[in-house]
């Protein structure tokens, strides 16, 4: 299982993540062109963009790429908020507009996008090997691949090891359940010490994208599935679901701060 306490990221963009569509198709592509005496460019639209900074990850995986290929990147700015940006790739794909010519997409964009992209399977076969199936599955639809992740999130659980010694644990909880009966002694024992703020679990509840990414985490844990399954079935309204929301929703005020819903990060 996947949990999170105190300053715990969000799920992928969310669960949430950010996609760098094959670089390294363009690459092969453009070298199988007449040399030209101009440098090859590409332009490449992210759906993080930010000014340039040579300690960012992206920045210097673009440049190492430059250096590796001798084909230079220019990465063009992206409106804010994720539907303006979904609108715009869209708007792009479905005019065949001659740049961009990399598009970064956000893992739910999958089956929107999917008519308008290629499958790059071909062409990272190897490559695939060495990423988890489960984050391929995610932007694979009707068995197409349709982005490469340039890398992906993951959730964790934040947690105090001299508080488990303390309270006789020799690991951090491993359900949902656990979770739930371990924080609960620890606040007891640790407001007993004097501790009358102390909370057992926080975590990000703001109705925003980090709730639905918790809520699913938690939904899968308990049997739940997923949201929409594969077969297109929305298979959220379903009794393990329920029971796990409706643990969480027992945990505000009991584990969890009453302010912990207004809170997107903690």
């Amino acid at each position: 299982m996947t949990a999170r306490v105190g300053v715990a990221r969000k799920l992928p963009r969310s669960i949430a993540v950010c996609i760098l569509v094959s670089l390294l198709l363009c690459s092969s592509l453009s070298c199988s062109r007449q040399p030209s005496p101009e440098p090859v460019t590409l332009t490449y639209l992210d759906v993080e963009w930010e000014a340039p900074d040579e300690l960012s990850g992206i920045w210097r995986d673009l440049q190492d790429f430059t250096q590796q290929t001798g084909i230079h990147v220019k990465r063009l700015p992206a409106p804010d908020g994720s539907l303006n940006q979904l609108a715009l790739w869209k708007k792009l794909l479905q005019k065949g507009s001659a740049t961009p010519d990399v598009y970064s997409t956000d893992v739910v964009w999958s089956g929107i996008l999917s008519p308008y992209l290629i499958d790059l399977k071909p062409y990272f076969a190897n490559d695939l090997a060495s990423v988890p199936p489960v984050v391929v599955s995610s932007y694979t639809v009707d068995d197409k691949l349709i982005a490469v992740p340039h890398h992906a999130y993951v959730g964790l659980l934040f947690y105090r090891t001299d508080l488990l010694r303390r309270y006789g644990y020799r690991g951090p909880p491993k359900t949902w359940d656990e979770l739930e009966a371990m924080a609960s002694r620890i606040q007891a024992g640790e407001r007993a010490r004097g501790n009358k703020d102390f909370w057992g679990y926080v975590w990000q509840g703001a109705a925003t994208e980090d709730l639905t990414c918790n809520g699913l985490e938690w939904q899968m844990g308990n049997g739940g599935g997923r949201i929409i399954e594969d077969d297109q079935t929305i298979s959220v309204n379903n009794p393990q679901t329920i029971r796990a929301w409706q643990r969480a929703a027992r945990w505000v005020g009991s584990i969890s701060p009453h302010d912990v819903t207004a809170h997107a990060k903690w």
